[in-house]
């Protein structure tokens, strides 16, 4: 085990505000009760503290952390930024700030360390590191950890739960919205990819229904939120049924949220279940160490149109002992690299090759 990475929060930058997830094991869970799901994946398996500890002096620190995420901090107590960047000037050392959200801001300050789950590739800067969203372990949860294997069929059936519909003005004012990136698109097809994430899901959900070539398990809501105050249903119930629509398919479509990432995809794995997943040119955590072709499927969201064809053949292509490892895998790389207990290692790690490598920041 390698040494913990040693990190400084001035106690006197404590407000009365949602701190960040990895101070959770030092400050205390922040998520109450109308956040149910990401309350308890934290309860369950938090963050692992034998990698990494919080320091009183700042020298004796190799990084300076900023404690609320930087929309939260902008927004609510811009000054705490101000003290952090001092100490991290003062001191030479990085700021630690955790960007990630559905709504993720270009972080500008100088020799900043940047923790994401959003972007895009083609946009990507060096001092970012890309963490998956934190996911619960489903399996866990409703299975007591046991993998319930699915056999090779004919057809491969491709299971999906969540929002896929707009009102008229709810597109109305997405597409007003995007229209800047929509006519970069003409130019640069990257571009197109910068899109709600629910016209991805429509398109592809859509093409599927309609093809002879698979099976679609699909439950389409007119909105989906694990928040007590916004969810359609009991969120209880919407997990459930979430969990289920999964185990009874032999692969889980996975489409960006309003950031362009999602939850799904590590849910997806967490129940041993195969993503079908729709690349909008993400950014996938540790895709520098892990091969995402050995648990996964990936499709370029330009391909939409031809989704049930490209599984199809997938799925064809694929011998039973090849099918059965995959599923094995997903579950696998859910729990060696992004249940929070297990991606404690691999941030600090990521977070001390940035420091070993200041000009990047």
């Amino acid at each position: 085990m390698t040494t913990p990475l040693t990190f400084f929060v001035d106690p006197a930058w404590r407000r009365q505000m949602q701190h960040i997830p990895l101070l959770y094991p030092f400050w205390g869970n922040a998520l109450g009760d109308s956040t149910p799901f990401q309350r308890t994946l934290f309860e369950r398996h938090g963050f692992d503290k034998t990698h990494y500890r919080i320091v009183d002096d700042p020298a004796q620190a190799e990084v300076i952390m900023l404690p609320y995420s930087h929309n939260l901090t902008v927004h609510m107590a811009p000054e705490l930024l101000v003290q952090a960047l001092a100490v991290a000037e003062k001191y030479k050392k990085p700021l630690l700030i955790d960007g990630a959200g559905d709504i993720e801001y270009p972080v500008l300050e100088p020799h900043s360390i940047v923790l994401r789950y959003g972007g895009y590739r083609f946009a990507k800067r060096e001092n970012e590191i890309h963490i998956p969203l934190y996911a619960d372990d489903l399996l866990e949860a409703y299975c007591g950890g046991d993998l319930h294997m699915r056999q090779k069929k004919d057809k491969p059936s491709i299971g999906f739960s969540g929002w896929a519909t707009l009102s008229l003005q709810q597109e109305m004012r997405a597409v007003v919205k995007e229209l800047p990136t929509r006519l970069r698109g003409i130019f640069d097809s990257r571009y197109n990819a910068c899109k709600k994430g629910v016209f991805f899901r429509r398109q592809a959900i859509e093409v599927l229904k309609r093809s002879l070539l698979v099976e679609s398990n699909f439950l389409i809501r007119n909105s989906y939120s694990g928040h007590r105050d916004t969810a359609q249903d009991a969120p209880e119930e919407l997990q459930r049924a979430f969990v289920e629509n999964l185990l009874q398919s032999d692969y889980g479509l996975d489409v960006r949220g309003d950031a362009n990432a999602s939850i799904r995809l590590f849910e997806i794995l967490s129940l041993g279940r195969i993503p079908v997943i729709i690349d909008t040119e993400r950014n996938f955590p540790f895709s520098d160490i892990l091969d995402y072709s050995s648990f996964s499927y990936r499709i370029d969201f330009r391909d939409l149109a031809h989704v049930p064809e490209l599984l199809a053949e997938f799925h064809a292509n694929l011998s039973p002992g090849q099918f059965e490892l995959m599923q094995k895998n997903a579950r696998r790389v859910y729990r060696e690299y992004f249940r929070v207990d297990a991606l404690t290692a691999y941030i600090m790690q990521a977070i001390r090759t940035r420091v070993a490598e200041p000009e990047l920041l």
